[in-house]
């Protein structure tokens, strides 16, 4: 029946008429490879034509349907698997209304319009109605205003609603994020954006995917106005465009880059070009930029066609990829990139080759795949970050004032809407209701934060019998899905598990969460859509889920270019799906039918639990690995600092000419890997890194191969700076002692111990980027004794600020202020006199010697810290 309906849907494209609309779309060539996408996605999505395409059916408008078309062209799968056609409409309807009736409408051109407009989906979030909801708010919030304007009025808009925090790395949708009054840059990022678009205004994602000067990344936003593209930090208002905290560090970027939705257009400087979107790079309007050239040879001396280069950063103690280009016929990949250092990994089938390039001083490698491959040997890289630049100018003063002003009032709007939370009185008399742990109930409602009505809803509405369950499975999901998962769909998963007494019930049987995709209410759906056949020998055999979803689903990769995972429901009902999202509802399926079930930590190979082990899952076409696995046991015998996963080391599997990194948990110490190590033979790499104060980085690769059951020891240890440690400056720390005794702030003790003075902006992402790094060393800093002083600039714009809400900072912090840097002109002795980007921090010993500054945004300040008092 399926292959009948797909001959018909066929027929029906071949005779039928084409796009007739040339309103949207007038240049009939770029309409005419919509109109043949379009149709190609038809045929792939046949399984949901329904609940897709017969939107098409109602009377549509020229634009409406060619709207609809272009989205439809180009989207990815989780789109096509998990939203409807009316989802669409409803925002294309937005979309043209915000054409027609903002004044700068009429003026956007049609490409610019068509990729940065029209689009719902501005990355990897899961799409929500915002612009249905938020359309009248925010038109009538910029009425009167010119299109720079209204992207300034309307950023601002957005920090009234958000603000930043770190999270995990599922991307929450604009209106989740609005609901917890926060979100981390991607989500701030994604937020501003569909806000902007939803005004009319072409607006844009862009983000450096790793800092080379910091282990991090960061997004913002650009919007287009009269010809050109602006800048500005998502929910970070500044009173200009082009203008933002992270202006200086993306000076020293290596890329900044987006995604254009659809099929490409224009001359924008590209990375790769899909069919589905281009990969633009926007490093030049941010850094001093320069193109390498690397050009890849065979042993003979001929070049390589379509040999894959990989342009590597070192970031989060991994060598990460921030571009792949293949080459040409005439063996060449080119890349433009900042200052910095990179590592080139070039791979043809399983051959490979690799080099270090220093881009301010060379533009061009030539790589031959098959030569230098390491054994055992270690490759001890030293690696540089691009300069250090003098500030650009910013803003006047009178500016920042005033825009201060309004932040501080913003801040005050955004408190009015936390404290329509749910309050401690109300979270007791719940508690009593509910007659359960009132620590446990507070804690749960705390962590769920402004969707704390519908977790109540869902406490109060279930059986008593099943309640202690229900607070087990809030207790395991990660705070996002505490905030944005509505009461139904965590009654489908309560009242669908299958209550067992075996030690891995909560974890891998009750636990929604798999990975990073959105929580469906997939149990009911799968215990009533799952062929009962399939179910019988699934329960004694689950590699019977395997072959079902073998026969059913079609694997396509790159149509998922976006990696939002399509939710288990989509996987099963579109039967087209990306690897990874297979893997989550193979997952899913076991886990409704009450089998342990988990993707593999590290490899995130999918899993089953039975007879007392865990049996790894390959679908049809991959490769199995050969022979029984083998065993590592990470060990250090130097807990100087305790090494940490993502931190300072990683692990690495080969595959395909590649080193693919293995995915533990970020911040896991070497001392929490108490198990050894299952994993399939092969080779495999360890990567350490020690980044030092000036951002430089002491690498070392560990080339090594591992037996079928073989159990290794592998001593995970860093590189040591030996270099001399030198006296920068100094302090009068006397003058520090005398301006705050009076404030009930003794700093006598520093001339005894040091201290770490730090000049602050509270409300802004680098400021609390260190109180979120010293809490993960207090105790280290506390054993130290030394003092903390954190001094505000200004008390303007600050009014959300209250020290006494930060949680795990050393015993002995205080907070001040230090109006115009007064103190940090007077006090501080530095030659040359450095910038005071802030944050800005120095340490000094008990004689008041300067050992060690950090200026604007940096990650991972208190082990900075800790290596010096190493050296004290």
């Amino acid at each position: 029946m399926k292959y009948f309906l797909k001959f018909i849907l066929v027929l029906i494209i071949a005779l039928g008429p084409g796009c007739t609309g040339n309103k949207l779309i007038t240049d009939n060539n770029y309409r005419n490879l919509v109109e043949k996408s379009y149709n190609e996605r038809r045929l792939l999505a046949i399984n949901r034509e329904d609940e897709l395409f017969s939107v098409f059916k109602d009377n549509l408008s020229d634009d409406q349907t060619e709207a609809l078309k272009f989205l439809f062209a180009f989207m990815p799968l989780s789109d096509l698997a998990d939203y409807s056609g009316d989802f669409f409409l409803a925002n294309v309807n937005v979309a043209l209304s915000a054409r027609t009736e903002s004044p700068w409408g009429k003026s956007i051109p049609e490409d610019i319009f068509l990729h940065y407009v029209l689009p719902p989906r501005i990355n990897n979030e899961n799409l929500d109605s915002f612009r249905i909801a938020y359309y009248t708010e925010i038109s009538d919030r910029i009425k009167g205003m010119n299109l720079k304007e209204a992207a300034l009025e309307i950023n601002h808009w957005c920090h009234e609603k958000v603000i930043y925090q770190p999270s995990d790395i599922r991307t929450s949708a604009p209106m989740s994020t609005i609901l917890s009054a926060r979100g981390r840059c991607g989500e701030e990022s994604t937020f501003t954006t569909a806000a902007l678009r939803t005004a009319g205004i072409p607006a844009r994602q862009v983000y450096t995917p790793r800092w080379a000067h910091n282990d991090d990344n960061h997004a913002w936003v650009e919007i287009w106005a009269d010809g050109q593209w602006y800048y500005l930090g998502a929910c970070e208002p500044e009173p200009v465009l082009d203008r933002g905290w992270f202006t200086e560090p993306a000076r020293r970027a290596m890329l900044v880059h987006t995604k254009s939705f659809g099929a490409p257009y224009g001359n924008e400087n590209s990375i790769n070009l899909s069919k589905n979107y281009t990969d633009v790079n926007n490093l030049s309007k941010y850094a001093t930029v320069r193109d390498i050239i690397v050009r890849v040879l065979n042993t003979d001396g001929n070049p390589v066609n379509n040999a894959i280069v990989d342009y590597k950063l070192y970031n989060y103690a991994e060598f990460y990829t921030l571009a792949s280009v293949p080459t040409d016929h005439n063996g060449l990949s080119r890349f433009q990139t900042g200052l910095g250092d990179l590592l080139i990994w070039v791979s043809s089938g399983n051959e490979f080759d690799f080099r270090k390039i220093s881009v301010s001083e060379s533009d061009t490698v030539d790589l031959v795949p098959g030569r230098n491959i390491p054994d055992v040997n270690n490759v001890l890289l030293d690696l540089n970050v691009p300069p250090l630049l003098p500030p650009l100018n910013g803003p006047s003063q009178e500016f920042i004032d005033k825009n201060n002003l309004r932040i501080g009032n913003e801040n005050l709007i955004r408190q009015n809407y936390l404290d329509t939370w749910i309050k401690p009185d109300e979270v007791k008399s719940l508690s009593d209701t509910l007659k359960f742990d009132s620590e446990k109930i507070s804690s749960l409602i705390s962590r769920s934060m402004g969707n704390s009505r519908e977790i109540s809803t869902f406490l109060l509405n279930i059986p008593d019998s099943l309640r202690n369950m229900a607070v087990k499975m809030l207790e395991i999901l990660p705070d996002k899905d505490l905030r944005d998962t509505k009461c139904e769909i965590l009654k489908d998963h309560l009242l669908n598990s299958t209550r067992s007494d075996i030690i891995l019930f909560e974890e891998y049987i009750l636990n929604p969460r798999i990975a990073n995709e959105i929580i469906a209410p997939w149990r009911s759906y799968f215990r009533k859509n799952i062929p009962p056949e399939i179910i019988d020998k699934a329960l004694s055999d689950p590699s019977a889920i395997v072959k079902h979803l073998d026969e059913n689903i079609k694997i396509a990769n790159d149509e998922n270019y976006y990696k939002t995972p399509l939710t288990p429901i989509g996987v099963y009902t579109l039967k087209v799906s990306d690897e990874i999202s297979r893997s989550i509802c193979f997952v899913a399926i076991c886990r409704s039918l009450g089998i342990p079930s988990r993707l593999e930590p590290g490899r995130n190979i999918p899993q089953y639990y039975s007879r007392d082990s865990w049996h790894d899952v390959y679908f049809a076409g991959q490769v199995i690995p050969s022979g029984s696995k083998g065993f590592i046991k990470l060990i250090s015998s130097d807990l100087n600092p305790v090494p940490e996963y993502y931190i300072h080391f990683t692990l690495a599997r080969f595959e395909n000419g590649r080193y693919n990194t293995l995915e533990y948990d970020f911040n896991k110490k070497i001392t929490d890997f108490s198990e050894e190590l299952a994993l399939p033979p092969g080779n495999y790499m360890l990567i350490t890194g020690n980044r030092l104060a000036d951002s430089r980085i002491l690498s070392e690769l560990a080339f090594f191969k591992l037996a079928e059951n073989e159990h290794k020891i592998i001593d995970v240890k860093l590189r040591k700076d030996i270099s001399e440690k030198k006296i920068i400056g100094s302090v009068d720390m006397q003058k520090f002692i005398d301006q705050y005794e009076n404030e009930n702030v003794s700093m006598k003790g520093a001339n005894e111990k040091g201290a770490v003075i730090i000049w602050i902006e509270p409300d802004r992402e680098p400021t609390k980027h260190i109180f979120n790094d010293l809490p993960k060393l207090k105790d280290e800093l506390d054993k130290w004794g030394g003092y903390f002083l954190f001094l505000s600039v200004s008390d303007t714009g600050i009014n959300s600020f209250n020290p006494k809400n930060l949680k795990g900072l050393p015993e002995k912090s205080f907070f001040v202020s230090d109006d115009n840097l007064r103190l940090f002109k007077n006090s501080v002795n530095i030659i040359p006199k450095p910038d005071a980007t802030l944050p800005f921090i120095l340490m000094t010993d008990k004689n008041g010697n300067i050992i060690f500054t950090s200026s604007g945004y940096r990650i991972g300040i208190a082990e900075q810290i800790i290596k010096q008092l190493i050296n004290m």
